[in-house]
């Protein structure tokens, strides 16, 4: 039987599994979801502005505004990713270890596992630094003055998805053997993190 996107749960059904003792999803899954409502909170300040902006503001609010409305569909899958990547982590551990060869098909496999579930996070941190860029240098400026804190509330929410992000990319960056992959890895995330405080 296939699992139930996040997306089709609704918030309270999500909060509950997140609660759960069930350890996926976890906080990767939850940080993308905390990403999902800041946006959607940046994309309200702009639905609000339009009806009273000019025809001018009203285009170019309206093509920011989609570019938004794409990172939440895509932080929105990430979600899942993220609750898959870990899933995936598990099944590496149930592998044999029997033999010699067993040992070392399960550990290759969990190499790729721990790998992958560093990119989520990665991916994730990508999508939210060009939210906050969108929203603080092409939105923000142009916002009704009353809905003008809720974007700002928003860039604050992708801003901690950020740097929270980091962790979880960390945690399985020290599981990779490879030196090289893991550092590589973990200075992805810290320019992200680094430009995305800069914006």
């Amino acid at each position: 039987m296939q699992e139930k996107k996040f997306e089709e749960m609704t918030i309270e059904q999500y909060n509950e599994l997140l609660a759960s003792n069930v350890p996926a999803p976890g906080g990767g899954s939850a940080l993308c979801q905390i990403a999902v409502t800041a946006c959607s909170l940046i994309e309200m300040a702009v639905n609000v502005t339009l009806p009273k902006a000019s025809e001018e503001n009203r285009i170019y609010l309206s093509s920011q505004r989609e570019t938004v409305a794409r990172a939440k569909k895509a932080l929105q899958r990430l979600s899942n990713d993220d609750a898959a990547a870990f899933r995936r982590i598990a099944e590496g551990f149930k592998l044999p270890k029997n033999t010699e060869e067993e040992q070392k098909t399960r550990a290759a496999e969990l190499q790729k596992a721990y790998h992958n579930a560093a990119l989520t996070p990665l991916d994730a941190m990508g999508l939210c630094r060009e939210v906050v860029r969108t929203a603080c240098l092409r939105i923000q400026p142009l916002l009704n003055k009353y809905v003008a804190s809720d974007c700002t509330i928003g860039i604050a929410l992708l801003k901690t998805a950020v740097r929270s992000s980091m962790l979880n990319v960390r945690a399985n960056t020290a599981l990779i053997k490879d030196e090289y992959l893991a550092e590589t890895l973990n200075k992805r995330g810290e320019q992200i993190v680094a430009e995305t405080e800069k914006i």
